[in-house]
């Protein structure tokens, strides 16, 4: 994982900085939109499969917004980065 984490340049974009390695998961059954918001900025959008699993990093402020499809409508969602921090890389 180390090793995956060096070749995206996630982990060393991290390491002696404040912003915090996340992880994201869509467990629903369809696509979803998800935006890393800073203060009203969007500063990463991303279109998650179902199942997919996303890292990146984020500063302990930001938030995910996860759009979901519903019948009527779009469902919003939001989730602060603090809860979504992964503590430990592990090797695998």
């Amino acid at each position: 994982m180390p090793y995956l984490l060096s070749l995206l340049g996630i982990e060393s974009s991290i390491e002696g900085s404040d912003h915090l390695l996340c992880h994201y998961i869509n467990d629903a059954a369809n696509i979803q939109i998800i935006r890393l918001m800073n203060e009203a900025k969007c500063l990463f959008e991303h279109i998650a499969f179902s199942g997919e699993r996303i890292l990146f990093a984020a500063l302990p402020e930001s938030s995910l917004e996860i759009y979901s499809p519903l019948m009527n409508g779009i469902r919003v969602s939001q989730i602060d980065c603090k809860l979504l921090h992964v503590n430990k890389v592990s090797n695998l």
